[in-house]
């Protein structure tokens, strides 16, 4: 039934509800298999298919000629369902900025906490290391903020590494157990 691609020409409005029907179920089945190789969604399709429809027969009675009219159908059909890929498109990289700069503020938030944590850490652990016998003391800061190695330590305070050992031992956990009194966390 070919008649119908002549009906598009007419004012759609004022044809009978029957031929409507037949215009429009004849135009689902013309196009259907074409948008759908674009589309690969049943319920996308129906949607571009109803669009591009409109398109037609709004358009449909100002066109100059009639021909090749098919394959005007065809090409209002199919432009319509590219806009709608353009248009997905379009959201889904918006949709993702949006998500990535959410991501960043949480991440930034995450940061900001972390770095408040980090420095009441450091000040408590630099206030509990005061606290500290003055040669708990020297062996923490020739290890943890000279980077020297137990060799190197022994060499200056000429003691043997087993003392030494011993001594960092005591020190570390004397600092732990200040650390976190001053914390609350005992």
């Amino acid at each position: 039934m070919e008649e119908w691609y002549f009906l598009i020409r007419r004012p759609f409005h004022d044809l009978d509800t029957t031929v409507q029907k037949l215009v429009y179920d004849s135009y689902y089945q013309f196009v259907y298999r074409d948008i759908n190789l674009i589309l690969h969604d049943h319920a996308l399709v129906e949607d571009v298919i109803q669009n591009a429809f409109i398109k037609l027969i709004s358009k449909g009675p100002t066109l100059c000629s009639d021909n090749n009219l098919p394959a005007w159908i065809k090409l209002v059909t199919r432009n319509t369902a590219l806009d709608y890929l353009k248009k997905i498109k379009k959201e889904r990289i918006l949709i993702r900025k949006s998500l990535i700069k959410i991501r960043n503020d949480e991440f930034s938030e995450i940061s900001v906490t972390s770095e408040v944590e980090s420095k009441w850490r450091n000040e408590m652990l630099h206030e509990a290391i005061t606290e500290l016998k003055i040669s708990y003391q020297i062996l923490i800061y020739l290890y943890y903020l000279e980077y020297k190695s137990y060799k190197e330590i022994c060499q200056e305070l000429h003691i043997t590494e087993g003392a030494l050992a011993k001594r960092m031992a005591r020190a570390r956990k004397k600092l732990l157990q200040i650390f976190l009194d001053k914390c609350g966390k005992q």
